[in-house]
C-alpha cells in the first residue's frame, strides 16, 4: 500500500489544478468545486452545497480544496474542525 503525505497530497492536488484550470474554469463556471484526488469530486453553486456533498464521499477525503471555479484555489492548509466531531 502507497501512503502519501498530506503534504503530498497537497503538491499533487495544486498540480493537478494547474493542468485543469482551463477545463474547470469552462466546464463549471460560476460554480464552486471541490478538488481532491487530483479531480474534481464536486460542485454546486454555493460553498455549503460542495462542503455538504464532500462530507458524503465515502471513503471522506482526508485533503480536497473547495474554491469558486472562476479563482484560484487557496493551496495552504486549513483544518476543518467541524469534520472531527
Amino acid at each position: 500500500m502507497n501512503v502519501i503525505s498530506f503534504e503530498e497530497q497537497i503538491d499533487f492536488n495544486r498540480r493537478a489544478y494547474e493542468s485543469l484550470r482551463d477545463q474547470i474554469r469552462r466546464d463549471y463556471a460560476g460554480r464552486y468545486v471541490a478538488l481532491s484526488d487530483g479531480k474534481v469530486v464536486a460542485s454546486a453553486a454555493t460553498y455549503d452545497d460542495v462542503l455538504a456533498s464532500v462530507r458524503r464521499l465515502v471513503p471522506n477525503p482526508e485533503c480536497y480544496f473547495i474554491f469558486h471555479a472562476d479563482d484560484e484555489p487557496n493551496f495552504e492548509i486549513v483544518t476543518d474542525y467541524e469534520a472531527e466531531y
